[in-house]
């Protein structure tokens, strides 16, 4: 099988709910999508959405180079879909660069933002565009991103502390997304700007945790932070819309944290913090 290119992007994890007050924030965290580009018709599994076929049809509307013949994909990820965890951003971004570096096509950010955040619109996988979302699968950094701005929409980086993360996989489906419940706390999403720009980043994770779960009506969300904040001091949030929960500790709580999650019937993931060092991923026999 041909490897024409081949791309990776990763998750991350939600500080400020788009939807709350125009501004969206997330920070990456050490779990891939690895997308290659192939000779022959491959669909992946997985893709309710059809992001893949949109983003083909997207590239050649604007007659972007192809290689002749049938071209498919590949895909491997360890980002659950439709947890909150940024996995649609991932798989476009690692799309388009696989994309990139099999046609010998270098776009700038701003189209590359644009470009992703209209395709999860029309898909339908996000009300925003998801510029957060994009941003954290692109970068191994944290930012504060003006969803309504053309381009990157990129206003100002984050230093977030390195953690490991205990994720929560509860067995839903995401929350449905009322406009009017974030518009009705919007000065809780703008508290939440004021503490990311003043340096407390871990304060803006649990309060945007506990005002999204509010506008979703989601008490379980709520209840499972408080009882893990109360036993082991570690901040817990739920992530994107859901239905993920992020926990944040150090080493030597995370065997702790687990067992506690493990006594509750949840599944999990452990994983960690990642801004661009000791990675886990490595190449795959077809890139």
């Amino acid at each position: 099988m041909k490897v024409y290119g081949s791309g990776r992007a990763h998750g991350g994890i939600s500080l400020l709910h788009a939807l709350g007050c125009g501004n969206g924030s997330s920070t990456p965290i050490d779990l891939w999508t690895h997308v290659g580009l192939v000779e022959g018709r491959l669909i992946p599994e997985g893709d309710e959405h059809r992001l893949l076929q949109l983003l083909l049809e997207a590239w050649k509307e604007r007659d972007l180079p192809l290689p002749s013949g049938q071209i498919g994909w590949l895909v491997k990820s360890d980002i659950p879909n439709g947890m909150g965890l940024k996995s649609s951003s991932a798989l476009l971004m690692a799309a388009v660069n696989a994309l990139s570096t099999g046609n010998s096509v270098i776009l700038s950010d701003n189209v590359t933002f644009n470009l992703i955040s209209a395709i999860q619109i029309k898909a339908g996988c996000s009300i925003s565009g998801g510029k957060d979302d994009i941003a954290v699968a692109n970068f191994p950094a944290t930012w504060i991103v003006d969803s309504n701005a053309s381009g990157t929409g990129l206003l100002q980086q984050i230093e977030f502390p390195e953690k490991e993360v205990i994720i929560v996989l509860r067995d839903m489906r995401k929350g449905v997304v009322e406009i009017q419940s974030f518009e009705n706390i919007r000065t809780r999403f703008e508290q939440i700007v004021l503490q990311l720009t003043n340096g407390s980043p871990i304060n803006a994770f649990r309060m945007n945790g506990q005002a999204v779960a509010e506008a979703l009506n989601d008490q379980e969300a709520l209840q499972i932070c408080e009882d893990i904040e109360i036993l082991f001091g570690c901040p817990a949030a739920i992530s994107g819309s859901g239905p993920a929960i992020a926990v944040l500790c150090e080493a030597e709580q995370a065997e702790l944290v687990k067992e506690h999650i493990k006594s509750k019937g949840f599944e999990f993931i452990h994983t960690r913090t990642h801004h661009g060092v000791d990675l886990h991923w490595e190449r795959d026999e077809w890139e």
